[in-house]
């Protein structure tokens, strides 16, 4: 994970007035670049508007005759896992299931925290690392539009709906703030967006932001802490398999090429306009110089056919 991290860092595309070095010597990253006086009005309309995208895709990910499919993948997958000896979320759920505060707890993470926790540091890194923001608003976007990809072209029961499997809907037995069942989840919610795990893609985004843009050895060790607490409620309640939280992975590892290759096409391209704009500036200088000097510029004597004088 930190030479993932480490991939995303954003020092060289900063002015290096803006970045700060940390305690081991190493450039850490930038602290300056403020926001536009009003800047967080554009990114809350950026952000209502991609969030309703993505209600609208993920809702037609659910239309149709979906549901077959859905359970049709999740016993290829549940196969799938089995030959890989990884089918073990089923004993691990019930070995979490007699201490109750902790499934209440992790309920509230999955179907709560883990929204306000990537909303909160995406305020944070805008208003304490602007100068990093719009890389990692974009990777964050990325990931997201990704996982709707695979949301509609792989439909995947959970293991909650396993009932066959002795998987037990945690939200709906145990109880969070919300369960499935509620008029509003079954309005805006996908029971069949289970690959890639966006919980986990979104949990290794929020290590990114943590490794690489704090200095504290605590805060950046939560990049191993909080994608393990994530992968750890996604488990238990019931809602992923391994396999989607291996998607999640995916989605973000492809979001970050998918960047940085955008990033090096733009570099160019700038880069061949900013020359093609010192050419420019330099024939004019040039012309410039001889209409200033007097002279008439033409073909030497040699190309015309003559003898240049001695």
């Amino acid at each position: 994970m930190p030479g993932m991290a480490t991939s995303v860092r954003i020092d060289e595309s900063v002015d290096p007035a803006v970045v700060h070095e940390a305690p081991s010597g190493e450039v850490a990253a930038p602290v300056h670049g403020r926001p536009k006086r009003f800047g967080w009005v554009r990114e809350g309309a950026l952000v209502l508007a991609f969030y309703y995208v993505y209600q609208t895709i993920r809702s037609f990910a659910n239309s149709g005759n979906v549901s077959p499919r859905a359970f049709a993948n999740a016993n290829h997958l549940v196969s799938l896992e089995r030959h890989m000896h990884i089918y073990v979320e089923q004993p691990i759920q019930q070995f979490f299931l007699s201490a109750r505060w902790f499934i209440k707890f992790l309920n509230v993470y999955y179907g709560t925290l883990h929204f306000i926790i990537t909303a909160g540091l995406l305020v944070w890194v805008y208003h304490f690392r602007h100068a990093a923001y719009r890389r990692m608003r974009n990777l964050l976007g990325i990931t997201t539009a990704l996982a709707l990809v695979g949301y509609w072209a792989y439909p995947l029961a959970p293991p909650r709906l396993l009932r066959w499997d002795h998987f037990v809907d945690t939200l709906d037995t145990i109880g969070g703030l919300w369960s499935y069942n509620s008029p509003v989840a079954k309005a805006v919610a996908n029971p069949f967006a289970a690959m890639p795990s966006l919980h986990f893609g979104w949990a290794l985004w929020c290590g990114i932001v943590f490794y690489t843009l704090t200095t504290h050895r605590f805060t950046r060790s939560m990049i191993v802490i909080y994608p393990f607490l994530t992968l750890t409620a996604i488990v238990v309640t019931a809602n992923h398999y391994f396999l989607d939280a291996a998607g999640g992975a995916v989605i973000l590892v492809s979001a970050v090429f998918i960047q940085r290759g955008f990033e090096r096409w733009s570099a160019r391209r700038k880069a061949a306009s900013a020359s093609a704009s010192v050419d420019h500036a330099s024939t004019g200088d040039a012309a410039l110089a001889s209409r200033s000097s007097g002279a008439v510029v033409g073909p030497a004597p040699e190309e015309l056919g003559g003898v240049s004088a001695g």
